[in-house]
């Protein structure tokens, strides 16, 4: 839940707490203020127990999020009287400059530390920046913050939107780094040390790790090897003397593999949500019960996810798209904020099975073809759309390709790949850990320091098909060797098996659609395309329709129907519209009340 807010120039006790308490609809955190001649600062309180600040006479130590501490014992996890375990180690670490950034922590993390005498600052960021942090500076004042809408009120820069990276959002589902939704307020780069000396309001960035383009593993069963085993450490370091924890659960591969991470002298409860127990809810059923776990299916309405945009829009901040919190509202319901611990599956796609790799069209339709590199696909091709004016494009356009230079720098080969994974915020995804550690203490294996750095040293041919995956996970699917995925394979054999299995079952599923056999919604998620033919839809767009006074500049046509009931954006930018919508009617409705 843990998100801080720094000032150089002083604010009155309370406004920076009550900055931070609008990032929740409901239940706001408790906060706690630190002021000096070094400026001001606010933190909510940290779920993962051991992270709550640490003061000494000289500092002040925030940690963000729950990282395993690779170099000692995870036990104060469950100990509750150990209220700041871990910032405490953390600090001690770093005060003997015995800390190494890249290795000494694993997982979505910040670290921002406050010298009282010297007024210097010090913000880390993880590796993927997982957990960003943003910047905003002028000739009097530097602020940084974990979460960009309560900066920009802080700030008094609501009122500054950018209209490109309102564009972009709409366009991609995230806004181009390092820019944000607010003009002046930018991103700062991950896996660096930031240092603000003295008194100053300059910000120096050194970065403490790259993910080069450097192949690491001569074959693949090595890799995976590894892969197996950082996994399992990360998991084993948070586990260990949890007696109850929970995950995720769904007819995929990822939670099964996870499932079989997860230790067995823990008690596990498994949920998953869905609008009805479908395909899904019995293959994720079945793989519950082979792993031993708790099977708890939770369901939805078919427009939940519309009913919750205006707390989850707030909870992630403008510029993440808010559906990606499946959680919000279940973490109440099925008590998810009294667990431990809960395991999710996140980013196993993007990480190693290489889902920000552009393909040759065909497996999105048939899904047992073999999946092929795109190599003439390009993140940076001029942006076309019949939406948007040329300039809002063309500008669009310039910021995608400085964006993907920057990572051509590292990674020539794979850069179009890593464009939409570093940072992290390039992900469109990456909003579900953002909604999530504010609301439970979530844990994501596949973001651990290991996987990501064996990630960024494999070929992407490794990734493709799930070959990397499947080897690293084998052991751990064995008990479901013979359950079918819910895209109708087997994830414990290899591609050349599956190519037969899933031709069978795909022919079977067109078939029964087509003649009625299969009914309603069997995915995971909401089918979007009959939201959009319902009258909550349209209510719901109408009901935000006062927000695209902002955007009109940036529009060729402000007609509201011609934007939600044409072609001219597609099912996935209407959505982004739609919060867009919603956050310039927050702002403004903030700003009168301000």
């Amino acid at each position: 839940m843990s998100d801080f807010i720094f000032s150089r120039k002083t604010f009155d006790r309370g406004e920076l707490t009550n900055h931070i308490k609008k990032i929740y609809h409901e239940d706001a955190p408790i906060v706690e203020e630190f002021h000096g001649k070094w400026g001001a600062l606010a933190v909510s309180h940290n779920l993962y127990n051991g992270f709550q600040p640490y003061e000494t006479d000289e500092h002040i130590t925030l940690v963000l999020g729950g990282p395993v501490l690779c170099y000692r014992d995870n036990r104060f996890l469950v100990n509750e009287e150990a209220v700041f375990e871990g910032t405490r180690s953390i600090y001690e670490r770093w005060h003997s400059d015995q800390m190494l950034w890249n290795e000494d922590l694993s997982g979505p993390y910040s670290v921002f530390i406050v010298n009282k005498h010297t007024s210097e600052i010090y913000c880390m960021t993880d590796l993927m920046s997982f957990i960003p942090v943003y910047s905003f500076s002028n000739h009097s004042n530097i602020m940084l913050s974990s979460h960009v809408d309560i900066l920009a009120c802080a700030a008094d820069e609501q009122g500054n939107i950018d209209l490109v990276s309102e564009a972009d959002f709409i366009l991609h589902g995230f806004v181009t780094y390092p820019f944000t939704i607010y003009k002046e307020i930018k991103q700062i780069p991950p896996a660096s040390i930031h240092t603000i000396p003295g008194i100053s309001n300059t910000l120096k960035s050194e970065s403490y790790w790259i993910p080069r383009e450097m192949i690491k593993y001569e074959n693949i069963t090595e890799a995976a090897s590894d892969l197996r085993n950082a996994l399992q450490e990360y998991v084993g370091s948070i586990t260990e003397d949890m007696p109850h924890i929970a995950q995720f659960i769904s007819g995929g591969e990822d939670s099964r593999a996870l499932s079989g991470l997860l230790p067995e002298t823990s008690r596990r409860d498994a949920f998953v949500f869905l609008e009805h127990m479908n395909r899904e809810g019995k293959v994720a059923k079945k793989a519950a019960n082979a792993y031993g776990a708790n099977f708890t299916l939770s369901t939805r309405t078919q427009n939940h996810y519309l009913s919750i945009l205006p707390q989850t829009d707030r909870l992630v901040g403008s510029g993440s798209q808010f559906h990606h919190v499946h959680t919000f509202g279940f973490h109440k319901h099925c008590k998810l904020d009294e667990y431990p611990a809960v395991f999710g599956g996140l980013f196993a796609d993007a990480m190693l099975k290489g889902s920000r790799i552009k393909k040759v069209r065909g497996p999105r339709r048939f899904p047992f073809l073999p999946q092929i590199k795109n190599r003439k696909y390009s993140n940076a091709h001029s942006k076309k759309n019949e939406a948007f004016t040329q300039d809002i494009l063309t500008e669009v356009t310039k910021r995608r390709r400085a964006h993907l230079d920057r990572v051509k720098a590292f990674r020539t080969h794979s850069a179009q790949e890593w464009f939409e994974l570093w940072p992290s915020t390039m992900n469109m995804n990456i909003p579900n850990l953002h909604g999530n550690r504010r609301l439970f203490r979530s844990y994501e294996p596949f973001m651990a320091k290991d996987v990501v750095k064996i990630s960024a040293s494999v070929p992407q041919s490794w990734k493709l098909n799930h070959r990397l995956f499947r080897i690293m996970a084998k052991p751990l699917l064995s008990k479901t060797k013979w359950l079918l995925h819910g895209e109708g394979r087997l994830p414990y054999f290899p591609i050349y098996v599956n190519f037969f299995v899933q031709l069978w079952v795909w022919i079977f599923r067109e078939f029964g659609k087509k003649t009625n056999i299969i009914k309603g919604n069997q995915e995971s998620w909401t089918q979007w395309d009959v939201v959009m033919k319902s009258d909550t839809w349209k209510h719901s767009y109408e009901g935000y329709s006062e927000g695209l006074s902002v955007l009109e500049p940036a529009l060729k046509d402000n007609d509201l129907y011609n934007l939600f009931e044409t072609d001219k954006l597609n099912k996935s930018q209407k959505i982004n519209l739609m919060q867009v919508l919603h956050s310039n009617l927050r702002i403004e409705e903030e700003l009168k009340q301000s």
